[in-house]
C-alpha cells in the first residue's frame, strides 16, 4: 500500500477521534465543573501518553540552536489545541457532535486553502483554485444544513 494512502487513512481515523473527543470532553465537562476543567484533564492525559511514548522511543528530543531561531508561531500549537478542546467541551453538549464537527471541518478547510494560497507557516504555495473554493463553499453550506435540519 502506498504511504500516502496510509496517511489518508490516518487522517480519517484522526477525524473520527476528534468527533469522539468533543462528545467525551463534553461529558467530562458536565461532570467536573466546566470546559476548561475538562480540557485540563484531557491535556494531562494526553501529556502522560506522550511522555510514555517518548520514553519508550528513547527520549528523542533533539534541541539545538535551531530551536531558538524558530518563529514565535512555532510555539503556539498547544495553545491552539487548548482552545479547540475547550471549545468542543463547551459546544458539543449544546449543538451536538455533527454540527460541531461539520463547523470544525469547514473552518479547517477554509483555513487550509488560505494557508496553501499564501504559503503560511512555511508551507509550499498551492493556489486557491475556483474548484477548491467551491469545495469550501459546499462545506460551509453543509454546516448550515447539518445544523438547520
Amino acid at each position: 500500500m502506498h504511504w500516502a494512502n496510509l496517511l489518508i487513512g490516518l487522517g480519517l481515523a484522526s477525524g473520527m477521534m476528534i468527533a469522539a473527543q468533543g462528545a467525551i470532553n463534553g461529558r467530562l465537562s458536565a461532570a467536573i465543573g466546566g470546559p476548561v476543567q475538562a480540557a485540563t484533564i484531557s491535556f494531562c492525559v494526553g501529556l502522560t501518553c506522550l511522555v510514555i511514548v517518548n520514553t519508550l522511543m528513547g527520549n528523542r528530543f533533539a534541541f539545538s540552536n535551531a530551536v531558538s531561531s524558530l518563529p514565535w508561531w512555532a510555539w503556539i500549537g498547544g495553545a491552539l489545541g487548548a482552545v479547540m478542546v475547550t471549545s468542543s467541551a463547551l459546544a458539543v453538549p449544546r449543538i451536538g457532535v455533527a454540527a460541531w464537527v461539520s463547523a470544525v471541518i469547514a473552518g479547517q478547510l477554509l483555513a487550509a486553502v488560505l494557508y496553501d494560497q499564501f504559503g503560511a507557516f512555511g508551507q509550499t504555495v498551492r493556489p486557491a483554485t475556483p474548484l477548491r473554493l467551491l469545495g469550501v463553499g459546499f462545506l460551509i453550506a453543509g454546516v448550515y444544513l447539518v445544523r438547520r435540519f
